[in-house]
């Protein structure tokens, strides 16, 4: 399913693994980001909290910084935490100016710590121009591992649980504000040729007030089966 949801602009990666102490989420699922980025893991650490990440170069002549204004913010209450520090990455205006297209930069971001009921949250960087953002980063384990055992139950051809465990990440998350599981249990159903359920759902999506849903309908607009939806 990898491959097939990519369009949705969901740049998550599939797999996730939490370690013995909850204090790691290797490649934590996301809504959609400005730029070309892996989440590669977050981490609660014992002075506070680290995001590191990979962006790819898509420029033969591309550069990269990140701004000393960098927050998260907790999509529920607006509240933000400022970083800290950052590892591996030039502060604006210094310039990490990449080799070759397809070079891959990775680099840390260092937050105060998060309140433990803060399930997800945006990434936004304060800047003049090429700012970046990253919308929707899920902080929570069970969410992310409901998510990721959809994507595999996808990719294996189990359709229903597929759908099953989508579902379980939006009943158990409903104050999520984006909607790219709509679009994923929508893409399943397609998948099973179950078009009036899936003609259902994109109406639930039409209904919700999800910050990405003008991005989602306009990809789905696309999507060969797009006419049953009507």
């Amino acid at each position: 399913m990898k491959k097939k949801i990519q369009h949705f602009l969901v740049f998550f990666l599939m797999v996730s693994a939490v370690s013995l102490f909850g204090q790691t989420i290797k490649v934590p699922n996301f809504a959609v980001a400005t730029h070309p980025f892996l989440i590669n893991q977050i981490a609660w650490q014992k002075d506070g909290f680290m995001i590191e990440l990979t962006i790819e170069n898509q420029s033969p002549n591309g550069y990269f910084c990140a701004s000393k204004h960098i927050y998260m913010q907790n999509i529920r209450n607006k509240k933000k935490l400022f970083m800290i520090r950052s590892e591996n990455i030039p502060v604006c205006p210094n310039v990490y100016r990449f080799k070759w297209k397809g070079e891959k930069l990775t680099f840390k971001l260092f937050f105060p710590k998060p309140d433990t009921n803060i399930r997800y949250v945006d990434v936004i960087e304060k800047c003049k121009s090429n700012c970046f953002s990253i919308f929707g980063l899920i902080l929570d384990p069970e969410m992310n591992e409901a998510i990721n055992q959809g994507y595999n139950a996808f990719d294996n051809g189990d359709f229903q649980k597929a759908y099953e465990n989508f579902k379980k990440a939006i009943d158990k998350n409903t104050a999520y504000p984006y909607g790219f599981l709509y679009a994923n249990i929508i893409k399943v159903l397609a998948e099973q040729k179950n078009y009036t359920a899936a003609k259902s759902w994109y109406k639930k999506l039409q209904q919700k007030d999800f910050l990405d849903e003008h991005a989602i309908l306009e990809q789905i607009s696309k999507e060969d089966y797009f006419d049953k939806l009507k």
